[in-house]
């Protein structure tokens, strides 16, 4: 490698070198726009917690309706056979995002590791092409597109995004789905680090909320009528003529997040490490896993997605969940509204801020665009999560294809 390679003396350099050297690793980086990468096999044990490939080959029924339990969808067509049989697709078709479950994440891993540099997740977009059914099975490869300094004002770090699209493609060689995985990267010069006033200054209030009886009953009984499809689209068409621009979608509610909601997410769409197998992606970077302070032995980082204690050592309150679990959630309202003959063709999706265990997601959403293209009847959905204090989370932007009155009968 052209550029130094350690992470020794980043610590001891001017803001200056320390600048030069960042913009020199950036640039390294960068000159391999366009690069083409196979994961690793599924059966190999990875050596890099951020260096993903096959989690799931086979999509399966019981797969999507375990995807559908871990963001709480009722809907009976992720989980009914019979049901879904009666639909026009004639069958259970996976829901937006659930590409996840097969692979997620970037074999490139998270590049920018370095001392001073924050890494967070900074949302997906997923393109589909055609439908993901059982019995398909999938092969993956990752085109890396580089990093790009974004301009942030008042603020003591630089930051930079990093893109990476990973390509799913079918047993008969089509491309059905693309996810354009994104990284934040704020990387905090060698003078202003170790301040710890100034980490996660956005945080350094949170505390938990605690729910009255009235709160408990309202979310509860959101609950109900979510098990009873009360606000579900379902089988009675939505048809393109009669959605107007400025529609807002029935609100679904989520939460609060706690450990159960966190641990359902990662049974479906992320890799399970334990005991040795843990240890295999920890061992050649362990700069990159904190120590608990109470064992005194290295743990996972991403057990901030499960603990406070493992969270609080990184600098942050309380555990939270992960950036894709966000999108997930949103997942229910988009397609609760759409009903069981529209198609999502993308899903572009922002985090804004984090989702603490103890927090409230509610989810809303509105038509912000009505528009024909190459002949599809499209709309452009605005969905957003909100927590009970009022501030959005995640932001994610949808192009559902609809059924039009005038060509009904013709095939999706």
């Amino acid at each position: 490698m052209s550029v130094d390679s350690t992470k020794l003396d980043w610590e001891t350099l001017s803001d200056e070198e320390w600048n030069k050297r960042l913009d020199e690793r950036i640039a390294e980086f960068n000159d391999g726009r366009g690069e083409i990468l196979l994961p690793p096999p599924a059966h190999a044990i990875m050596e890099e917690e951020y260096t993903r490939g096959i989690n799931n080959k086979l999509v399966t029924e019981d797969l999507i309706r375990h995807y559908a339990d871990a963001i709480g969808d009722p809907n009976p067509f992720w989980r009914d056979p019979s049901y879904a049989a009666g639909t026009r697709w004639g069958g259970i078709i996976a829901p937006p995002t659930y590409e996840s479950c097969i692979a997620f994440g970037s074999a490139f891993g998270g590049r920018l590791r370095l001392p001073g540099i924050a890494r967070l997740a900074g949302g997906n977009k997923h393109i589909y092409n055609r439908p993901i059914r059982p019995g398909d099975t999938f092969s993956i490869y990752d085109k890396y597109e580089g990093f790009v300094e974004k301009e942030v004002t008042g603020k003591n770090y630089r930051m930079f995004i990093e893109s990476v699209p990973r390509y799913f493609v079918n047993q008969r060689d089509e491309v059905a789905a693309i996810a354009i995985h994104r990284n934040i990267y704020m990387a905090t010069p060698p003078s202003v680090r170790g301040n710890k006033a100034k980490e996660n200054k956005m945080y350094q209030d949170k505390v938990r909320h605690h729910y009255s009886k009235d709160e408990l009953d309202m979310i509860h009984q959101s609950y109900d009528d979510q098990l009873a499809g009360v606000n579900r689209r379902g089988a009675k068409t939505r048809y393109w003529e009669d959605v107007v621009e400025g529609e807002e979608i029935p609100t679904v509610i989520k939460g609060p997040v706690d450990v159960a909601d966190a641990c359902a997410r990662t049974t479906v769409s992320c890799y399970s490490y334990a005991y040795a197998i843990k240890w295999a992606v920890m061992r050649n970077h362990l700069n990159t896993h904190p120590i608990d302070p109470e064992t005194g032995e290295y743990f996972l980082r991403r057990d901030w997605h499960y603990t406070d204690q493992a969270a609080r050592v990184l600098g942050y309150p309380f555990a939270n969940s992960a950036g894709i679990q966000n999108e997930m959630m949103l997942v229910h309202a988009a397609t609760d509204w759409m009903g069981d003959d529209g198609f999502v063709k993308s899903v572009d999706s922002q985090a804004r801020r984090m989702v603490f265990f103890g927090d409230m997601t509610f989810v809303k959403g509105k038509v912000t665009r009505k528009f024909v293209e190459n002949g599809e009847h499209l709309i452009e959905l605005a969905v957003w999560g909100e927590n009970q204090e009022g501030l959005v989370h995640t932001k994610s932007d949808y192009i559902i294809k609809l059924v039009s009155k005038a060509e009904y009968d013709r095939p999706l």
